[in-house]
């Protein structure tokens, strides 16, 4: 059964979409405007009965956006009639995907329409979306091809690697800037030479790596030396020691950006070094062909060890995390220190970067029993509770009148805002205007919801209730809870090697005092 839209719809969602993959791209609030004027010519829709829906600087190629889900979720839920767009290609790109969003919006009686193509049926989803996917390959294929020519012309499209410098004010014969532009850094090419000088002469990666240490030689801005600073992965050529820009040659088309069809996300694949295009350019050559000839035949017959892999810290991940990881340091270098073998936690830069000389590790049970230790004893013999947590919940009773004020006054700003763009406004301003508020009303409503005030008892009455939540945490093992509690609680954990002995670390603790008030909010 084919749906037409009926003539007045009562509710109207409008769609459009922005995306930096694109050269020449229309704005959103152009978008947003050519649909409301369609709105209204075609089905005399008043602003009251229209929602806007838009994602910025996304592509059509993927269904990785937030307002693309959230308006299948309202069609679901059928809050509107009608989906109106500039285009096809605005809603997505991709032909299945905007087939399957057809098809929801067929299931549930929604019509669409878009400016270029009129009502949209069944054949116009497999005309537009066909040709918006040819559209997408023929794309990548001259971005490609422009990228290749730059290449050629001696231009860097790759971020500026050690030894060099981008070269500012470059201009061409029509006056335009001219990017990608590099030149010798001097006295990085002094660091460069060195390190291949050593690693000729047989010194390790390891070797190099400490004496530029000890040099005090940074590397790029400010950071410490890695291993893969000096020798990356053979696969890419990556590191100093393969870089062939050393020599005097530009690569590109390494590996290509494909987007996975399942999840929609950008995955890399490796060319054949046969694919790869090299481009001569003499003048940014640093070291010479003997050395590099050295270097590479140092490099093709020692074993080569690998890198050592660095995993993310365990804090910046959902999955494997114990209750202190992320709060622990290293006394001799500051770096953090995460578990190694399931017991201890010990020095990142030791084991990952070989930076840190400090190995020695401490136990999770003792640290975690020094956590707990050092929090009851602050509750048994601290500072008084009650007034600060007085203070604080006092501020935020004042600070919740201000804040619903301030939510209403949003709301009804962002309302007048999108009047006023149909009335012909400066569009561009109040669109960036609208973003602004939406973001500023869901910190403000976020930020109301943690403001329950919570009735107080005695000072003593406080102290027994901390002691048994944080003795309860303590015998629960829940590394959820224990972790939630620390990130309030907990400021950071401090292990320092003990000074002439062959092991042993001391345990500096430093606990966060402002964060009572919180952790008794969420025990109340």
């Amino acid at each position: 059964m084919r749906i037409v839209p009926v003539s007045r719809p009562s509710r109207i969602a409008i769609y459009a979409r922005y995306s930096s993959d694109l050269q020449n791209p229309t704005s959103v609030e152009d978008q947003v405007a050519l649909c409301r004027h369609l709105a209204r010519d075609h089905f005399a829709a008043e602003p009251s009965q229209l929602s806007v829906y838009f994602d910025a600087a996304i592509s059509g190629a993927t269904m990785q956006r937030s307002d693309i889900r959230r308006l299948l979720a309202d069609a679901s839920a059928e809050r509107f009639d009608l989906v109106i767009a500039e285009g096809l290609d605005r809603v997505s790109r991709n032909l299945r995907d905007i087939a399957g969003i057809y098809e929801i919006l067929k299931f549930h009686r929604i019509g669409m329409w878009t400016a270029h193509e009129g009502h949209i049926t069944e054949l116009h989803i497999a005309f537009k979306g066909a040709m918006n996917a040819l559209y997408l390959e023929d794309m990548g294929d001259k971005m490609r091809r422009g990228q290749s020519a730059r290449i050629a012309g001696g231009f860097a499209l790759s971020a500026c690697p050690y030894g060099y410098r981008i070269t500012r004010g470059v201009v061409d014969e029509r006056g335009r800037n001219v990017n990608g532009v590099r030149e010798i850094d001097p006295e990085q090419a002094v660091i460069v030479r060195r390190i291949f000088q050593e690693f000729a002469s047989g010194r390790g990666v390891r070797e190099i790596l400490d004496g530029l240490i000890a040099d005090g030689v940074p590397w790029e801005n400010g950071r410490p030396w890695l291993w893969r600073s000096i020798l990356g992965r053979a696969i890419f050529d990556e590191g100093i020691l393969r870089n062939e820009m050393y020599l005097g040659r530009l690569v590109y088309n390494k590996r290509v950006t494909q987007r996975d069809p399942t999840t929609g996300k950008k995955r890399y694949r490796v060319q054949p070094r046969s694919a790869w295009t090299r481009v001569e350019v003499p003048h940014l050559r640093i070291v010479s062909d003997d050395l590099w000839q050295a270097v590479r035949a140092r490099l093709d017959t020692i074993a080569q060890p690998s890198p050592p892999k660095r995993k993310l810290p365990l804090n910046m991940t959902t999955h494997n995390q114990r209750p202190l990881t992320g709060w622990v340091r290293c006394g001799a270098c500051g770096a953090t220190k995460s578990i190694a073998n399931s017991t201890r936690y010990v020095c990142n830069s030791f084991r990952f970067e070989k930076v840190c000389r400090n190995g020695r590790g401490t136990r999770e049970g003792v640290l975690l029993d020094a956590v707990f230790s050092a929090l009851l004893e602050r509750i048994n013999f601290g500072a008084d509770f009650r007034p600060q947590m007085v203070r604080v919940f006092a501020q935020q009773a004042d600070r919740s009148g201000d804040l619903s004020a301030e939510e209403a006054d949003i709301a009804a700003q962002i309302e007048r805002y999108m009047d006023a763009i149909g009335a012909g406004v400066d569009k561009k301003t109040a669109i960036e205007r609208i973003l602004d508020l939406q973001n500023r009303l869901k910190d403000v409503r976020e930020e109301l919801g943690r403001m329950m005030l919570p009735n107080l008892p005695t000072e003593a009455g406080i102290r027994s209730r901390l002691r048994r939540a944080v003795m309860e945490l303590r015998a629960s093992g829940a590394i959820t809870d224990q972790r939630a509690a620390f990130g309030l609680l907990l400021d950071s954990i401090t292990l320092t090697p003990i000074a002439g002995e062959p092991q042993g670390e001391t345990i500096s603790l430093k606990l966060r005092e402002e964060g009572w008030p919180e952790f008794w909010r969420s025990i109340a």
